[in-house]
């Protein structure tokens, strides 16, 4: 369930996408953009997040006031490697966001994170993960969580 807190809409003064290279967070740069909100977008080029000085580099780049939306990763996981690759991007962001502060935090996760169900999944329903790429979204879900300090929205 996600809480406002603003008593009405509120652009982001930017918006730092992390996967930009990938479908979703071209678009989703894109459409930002479209909507005249500034945007960052980082793809593997700019930022590999498997690189051991991401995390400094993120904070570097991060300013108080940015959203930062969260899509990159490995997927579909299909093995213990790239699973285990994801977690330690997700190192990289957490550590990043432990000693710097944004306005917002939204990571786009995934359905696998819920088990099949013939009934609609909605904000009450248990995570029961059946995959790789389901227990990936979750941990990484976790991680934020546990570390990120900003609002979190988690889609």
């Amino acid at each position: 369930m996600l809480t406002h807190i603003n008593q009405s809409a509120v652009d982001p003064a930017r918006v730092v996408v992390l996967g930009a290279g990938g479908f979703v967070g071209g678009a989703s740069a894109g459409l930002l953009a479209e909507r005249g909100i500034e945007v960052l977008p980082l793809g593997r080029g700019e930022l590999d997040l498997l690189d051991p000085g991401a995390a400094n580099k993120l904070r570097g780049l991060l300013r108080t006031d940015d959203a930062l939306l969260v899509v990159s990763a490995r997927a579909p996981v299909k093995d213990h490697a790239m699973l285990l690759d994801n977690i330690a991007m997700m190192k990289s962001v957490c550590d990043a966001l432990e000693n710097c502060e944004v306005a917002h935090v939204v990571y786009i996760s995934s359905d696998a994170v819920y088990a099949d169900s013939p009934e609609p999944l909605d904000e009450r329903s248990n995570a029961e993960p059946g995959s790789l790429h389901g227990v990936m979204h979750l941990a990484r879900e976790l991680m934020l969580r546990h570390s990120c300090a900003a609002p979190l929205a988690i889609l």
